[in-house]
């Protein structure tokens, strides 16, 4: 499945790979991994950033790190940097490859 991971930190994880990020992400629970979702997300949906990484990871190993939340209307998960990292190195995309993909979110 094609995910994406929105972040300052693009120039540094093309070099150098994903990090985990560790936190209580609005649960009582800290957590660690990198997020992703299935869809391009934006600051009004919690993710910052000016770069959008595009990685390709198996579908068959998804269900471990699914994070699902009621009336969502888009697939989120929350992967070791480890593991995600094994299925690089992400792509990042320019400005007009992210609009065609909002835009075809859009027309759904």
């Amino acid at each position: 499945m094609r995910l994406f991971h929105r972040t300052s930190a693009a120039a540094s994880i093309l070099c150098e790979g994903f990090r985990d990020g560790v936190g209580l992400f609005m649960t009582d629970v800290q957590l660690r991994g990198v997020w992703f979702s299935n869809v391009p997300l934006d600051v009004n949906e919690g993710a910052r950033g000016e770069g959008l990484l595009e990685i390709d990871f198996p579908d068959e190993l998804l269900g471990d790190y699914e994070c699902v939340q009621e009336g969502q209307t888009y697939r989120e998960f929350l992967i070791p940097a480890d593991v995600v990292n094994r299925y690089g190195p992400p792509h990042l995309l320019t400005a007009e490859e992210e609009e065609a993909i909002v835009d075809e979110r859009r027309h759904r």
